[in-house]
């Protein structure tokens, strides 16, 4: 999953997509720079916010396109 991650995270050009979590939450990524990737977790930065959440890689179940169907 992690290589998915930072495969759609370098896409060039990039499209947006949607990180899904085991507890069924989405966080749009709408640019590259709301996410940053360490070894075993993730920040997902708000868009247009000072906030942020903490997720671990190993709760995220899906990547899915931003254009699928919610």
């Amino acid at each position: 999953m992690i290589e998915s991650l930072k495969e759609l995270l370098d896409k060039s050009p990039f499209q947006p997509f949607k990180i899904v979590t085991a507890s069924g939450d989405k966080y749009d990524v709408l640019n590259p720079y709301l996410v940053a990737v360490g070894k075993s977790q993730l920040n997902y930065f708000f868009p247009k916010s000072d906030r942020w959440v903490l997720i671990r890689l190993n709760q995220i179940t899906a990547l899915e396109s931003a254009h699928q169907a919610a």
